[in-house]
């Protein structure tokens, strides 16, 4: 799989949702989250997407890293279709080739902060000893966390461990769920000016589900998730 991406024209979008539904069960009731929706994001682009709470935002992000499977509709990373890979191959596509940041950060409780961070490396067969992981703990101010385990640390710290474990691989597509909703204004400027800077020169084509405004304000594009739709801002 890996080799198709690499080989795809630099022209291909990092992500294409194409008339995407999805659908969940509620008791009896069949309840609609996302209504044909499509989205387009090129390599380098940073898109907000904002909406009511309940309104699909997660539930996009999933299908988008492939974690969910639409009803209806079509996901292509890269130019690949993500319904034509089938299990593990998935779970090593979205290794190699994204990055996500969870709204409930998904740290693993038996690692440390720096194995927590270098572990897609491991994943990707790449050496953890190259300092990039401590590097990213130093831009988000970590780096004298390293050694602490994930219930030694604060809300405001497990979500900087979590977007520095999203970006130490270098991903072509970094899908993010609120990743600025449990720091204060220091630390999310911080943060936000990290994501301008690896979509800026590495090409990273960033997805960020957000309530802030001043988070959505950094983006190209913003949109509003309404009705399973999405409307441009």
């Amino acid at each position: 799989m890996s080799s198709m991406v690499e080989n795809s024209p630099p022209n291909t979008p990092a992500l294409i949702l194409g008339g995407v539904t999805r659908r969940f069960s509620a008791g009896d009731r069949i309840v609609p989250v996302l209504d044909k929706l499509d989205l387009e994001v090129r390599r380098g682009e940073r898109v907000a997407v904002m909406g009511a709470s309940g309104s699909g935002k997660s539930t996009l992000l999933n299908l988008a890293a492939g974690m969910d499977r639409p009803d209806e509709g079509s996901v292509a990373v890269l130019g690949e279709s993500l319904a034509a890979i089938p299990e593990p191959g998935l779970t090593r596509f979205r290794a190699r080739h994204v990055g996500l940041v969870f709204q409930d950060f998904n740290l693993i409780d038996s690692m440390n902060v720096r194995e927590n961070i270098a572990l897609p490396l491991w994943l990707n067969g790449i050496d953890s000893g190259s300092g990039a992981a401590e590097a990213l703990a130093e831009t988000l101010g970590v780096a004298e966390l390293l050694e602490r385990m994930p219930g030694q640390l604060s809300g405001g710290e497990k979500q900087r461990v979590a977007i520095a474990r999203a970006l130490v691989h270098g991903p072509e597509l970094l899908l993010a769920d609120e990743p600025t909703g449990s720091l204060d204004e220091a630390a999310a400027g911080r943060v936000l000016a990290l994501f301008d800077r690896v979509t800026a020169e590495r090409g990273c084509a960033l997805v960020l589900v957000t309530h802030n405004p001043d988070a959505a304000a950094v983006c190209d594009r913003r949109f509003q998730l309404r009705g399973g739709r999405l409307q441009e801002r």
